[in-house]
């Protein structure tokens, strides 16, 4: 029973990745790299630091994302000069108003610490801009994509290794819209000061 349960988390989390990847690509207008490979591939901070310029232009400049195109990387692996880029994208996280509580840490997502947990963020991002009016909804593709044996057995092994605990992904709206945090009042006026701008940017 725990083995069934553990590929059923496993494959819940490969579903959560191909709705990260397919809401990134709709953002980003750029394909990414195959669902299985997309944790890796987000370590570099650049996919992360590109949606970070997409949600917040003013907090995360294009010509400040290291990398850009990623010829350092497939070179020559991971440079420490990456976390830069993972840095702007917490930024922008703050800059949209995002409660901190969705917020990972550097080392989550540069080591590969706990990369459910920066998918969970992203998870919340997605809904949290839906609701400002400033992106798409993350689709759910939950029993809709199919993954290989070997595909799901590597995740098993993966959280296993880690001893990492699924995040609450089903409860991304509630926490979003109960959010009882210190800086709620904060986040409020933040996005009042966004909605106020975004009216006279229409109204200009």
């Amino acid at each position: 029973m725990d083995e069934i349960r553990q590929r059923n988390i496993a494959y819940q989390y490969l579903c959560h990745l191909e709705e990260a990847k397919k809401w990134l690509e709709s953002c980003l207008k750029e394909a990414l790299p195959p669902t299985t490979e997309l944790e890796e591939h987000l370590r570099n901070g650049v996919y992360l630091a590109k949606i970070g310029h997409f949600i917040s232009p003013e907090t995360v400049c294009s010509n400040k994302i290291y990398d850009f195109e990623q010829k350092r990387y497939r070179v020559s692996g991971l440079q420490f000069r990456h976390t830069d880029n993972i840095s702007y994208w917490l930024k922008s996280l703050s800059a949209v108003g995002l409660p901190q509580t969705f917020h990972p840490e550097t080392t989550d997502v540069y080591d590969k610490k706990n990369m459910p947990r920066v998918i969970y963020c992203l998870h919340a991002l997605s809904t949290h801009l839906f609701k400002l009016g400033k992106a798409p909804l993350m689709q759910d593709l939950y029993g809709q994509v199919d993954f290989t044996d070997d595909e799901i057995n590597a995740v098993c092994k993966e959280l296993e290794k880690y001893g990492i605990q699924m995040p609450p992904f089903q409860k991304i709206g509630g926490i979003l819209t109960n959010d009882l945090d210190g800086d709620k009042a904060q986040l409020h006026a933040a996005v009042i000061a966004i909605n106020e701008a975004i009216d006279r940017q229409v109204s200009g």
